[in-house]
């Protein structure tokens, strides 16, 4: 390799690098019920309207006009805070700060809103990076989920699909459970009421009636209690009912419990209609990575990366 092309390839390591390092650190704050004139800005110059709730990250502005509020919510202490009309705040690392106006006395926020958000912001940046594609025909591979929990309020379990020719046998505890073909990217199975418990499953890839794969390892399924399934079940109608239309945070309290293929689809319907919220898509690609959902992880870590790089 030429002088040229090693600093070729050392400036491109750098710039991806610093664009990944751009969003690396969790969101400090939420506003939620944004109202009226109420705009954020990353450098002071550039004011985008808030329409919905949104994430807030250090080093960012929020700002009211005359008819502008909203709640913010600090996702470290799950505190909140009113902000009225004429008021300017901004976002560091510690918590938010009035610079202009006044913000309310803290108070605890209705719901989990943090649900772990830190800690798995940040472990989902590891999986935002973009491998190289290898342009070769490979036998059939299929991984699945190392643990998710279902239950009857959530029971559908999902694996990446192998093609549009291939149907699915699912085996769970020596029980079969026929899966037919999809051409959707991700083949899913919803489950009839299992014991509450732990159950290992395995899949197999079916061409013709025929056998020409099976998944690489078990996975396991928790299947969640009675009691465990109400109680999650209350904690999402507490937050629709406080943030109406708000599927990022219902996702948020998903996947904290482990539900991930419910809090993939939440995820998925979020990005679908905030295609510009790129800041969180690292919590979508973290739960395609642990469903082992490679084409999708890929296609939203290269979406993230190029985001990133124009902004």
């Amino acid at each position: 390799m030429s002088t040229v092309s090693r600093l070729f390839c050392a400036l491109c390591a750098v710039l991806i690098g610093g664009a990944q390092a751009m969003a690396a650190e969790p969101p400090v704050s939420m506003i939620m019920q944004p109202t009226g004139a109420i705009e954020v800005s990353k450098d002071g110059a550039k004011w985008l309207p808030i329409t919905r709730n949104k994430f807030l990250f250090a080093g960012d502005l929020v700002r009211t006009g005359t008819d502008g509020a909203g709640k913010l919510i600090d996702q470290n202490t799950n505190m909140a805070q009113s902000m009225g009309a004429n008021t300017e705040v901004k976002v560091d690392a510690a918590g938010v700060k009035a610079v202009a106006g006044s913000l309310s006395a803290p108070e605890a926020a209705s719901g989990d809103l943090a649900a772990g958000l830190g800690n798995r912001f940040a472990e989902a940046q590891r999986y935002t990076t973009v491998r190289r594609a290898v342009n070769k025909e490979q036998e059939l591979k299929l991984r699945l989920v190392s643990h998710v929990s279902l239950s009857a309020t959530y029971p559908e379990l999902a694996w990446e699909a192998q093609g549009k020719q291939y149907s699915y046998v699912v085996t769970i505890d020596g029980k079969a459970f026929p899966v037919p073909a999809t051409e959707s990217e991700i083949a899913r199975l919803k489950l009839p009421a299992l014991s509450a418990g732990n159950h290992s499953f395995t899949v197999a890839v079916l061409d013709g009636g025929n056998k020409v794969a099976e998944s690489e390892k078990e996975g396991v399924i928790q299947w969640l209690t009675e009691a465990d399934d109400k109680a999650l079940s209350e904690a999402v109608a507490k937050l629709k009912a406080a943030y109406p239309k708000d599927d990022f945070t219902i996702a948020n309290l998903l996947d904290s419990k482990g539900v991930t293929v419910a809090a993939m689809d939440l995820y998925r319907t979020h990005f679908d209609a905030n295609k510009d919220d790129n800041d969180m898509r690292p919590l979508l690609i973290r739960a395609y990575n642990d469903l082992k959902l490679k084409g999708p992880r890929q296609r939203e870590a290269t979406l993230y990366n190029e985001q990133l790089q124009n902004n």
